[in-house]
């Protein structure tokens, strides 16, 4: 599943939700361009990254601060 500010998940697309056996990834689109102090993104791949989630946390607000970090880039990006 897919998420971002229009219908184009290639230009448009934010960030992703892919589920696994065990775990869901909260994958971001153009994760490398996010700054991420707590270093919650995992991957090598050229512009996605992901966050490895075993349980949804509560309030979690540095994941908070990558989906919303995320979303304006995109904005952003489309405007441009």
């Amino acid at each position: 599943m897919s998420y971002g500010v229009g219908p184009r998940k290639n230009t448009e697309g934010a960030v992703y939700l892919s589920l696994q056996s065990n775990w869901v990834n909260l994958g971001f689109y153009r994760g490398t361009s996010l700054v991420d102090p707590e270093r919650l993104l995992e991957g090598t791949g050229k512009a996605l990254r992901h966050v490895k989630l075993t349980a949804w946390p509560e309030e979690d607000k540095a994941l908070r601060d990558l989906i919303n970090a995320a979303f304006d880039e995109r904005r952003k990006a489309v405007k441009a």
